[in-house]
């Protein structure tokens, strides 16, 4: 059984997440969808009144936990109207967002974080959406950053982004095994080039590491990394992007929140940070 799971705060972008996943798993046979919501009091909140001298009570929290379940079951409603034979289980925990996935993921085999990512005019529409690049870096496992602009297609390429660079340090080829064997896709490895030579006997190194998957090899020159991957994705109706947010890749930078956004709003299809 693949299982995804979908942190969601009842955001739009967090809904659009979640019905990505709904869509995502008509594609995949025996999957589960776990829909997270996270509802943490602090234990300042429940002794210092608020800003309108409301203290958090018990009753408070009760019904606060009430109205959250409530949501959750309409949000699986939603998504079983994509797909009636979806398996989702709702989940609503007491703690932080990110301990909260982290305790998860602990917990039970996930293969999949679906996050949806906050577009230019929703900047403060969805705390899960705008610390989604803090998520990945504390992920152990894939995320999927479902940008505003993503429709769900079936997905048939691939576009793996590597400057040719340490390749071996870089490269997570169990993880692309992982998702190539459970998903009948073309790979293409693009190489971004900003001026400089490529090392041949990185490039070897990378062909010989990724054989195995037969992907076609892409060259193209830009002086902006993250129009050249967007662009050539959209050029080769690509519906994925996977970066790899890895000490000495280039998309390093991925770790940077300003930079990390600015490709899953500019892109329109999902990013993939895959890690080993």
């Amino acid at each position: 059984m693949s299982n995804y799971l979908v942190p969601v705060d009842f955001s739009k972008t967090a809904d659009h997440a979640a019905k990505y996943a709904a869509r995502l798993s008509f594609a995949m046979a025996n999957a589960k969808i776990i829909l997270l919501n996270a509802y943490y009091v602090s234990t300042y909140e429940s002794i210092l009144p608020t800003p309108d001298l409301i203290v958090t009570t018990d009753e408070n929290i009760a019904d606060e936990t009430t109205r959250r379940l409530e949501a959750l079951e309409k949000l699986k409603l939603e998504m079983l109207e994509i797909n009636p034979d979806a398996e989702i289980e709702v989940s609503l925990t007491r703690e932080t967002i990110l301990r909260s996935i982290i305790n998860r993921v602990n917990k039970e085999e996930i293969d999949l974080i679906i996050i949806g990512s906050n577009g230019k005019k929703a900047k403060d529409e969805s705390d899960i959406g705008s610390n989604a690049i803090k998520i990945s870096k504390s992920s152990p496992v894939p995320v999927l950053v479902v940008p505003p602009k993503a429709d769900y297609h079936s997905i048939r390429k691939a576009v793996l982004a590597c400057d040719f660079k340490k390749v071996k340090e870089v490269m997570p080829v169990q993880s692309l095994k992982n998702i190539l064997s459970k998903h009948a896709l073309k790979l293409l490895v693009l190489n971004i080039n900003s001026g400089q030579a490529i090392d041949l006997q990185e490039e070897h190194i990378l062909h010989e590491m990724l054989k195995d998957f037969s992907p076609d090899y892409h060259y193209a020159d830009h002086q902006d990394t993250i129009k050249g991957i967007v662009k050539f994705a959209k050029s080769e109706e690509a519906q994925l992007i996977i970066a790899l947010p890895k000490k000495y890749s280039f998309f390093e930078s991925l770790l940077h929140e300003s930079v990390s956004q600015k490709l899953t709003i500019k892109s329109h299809v999902p990013v993939l940070l895959l890690k080993d």
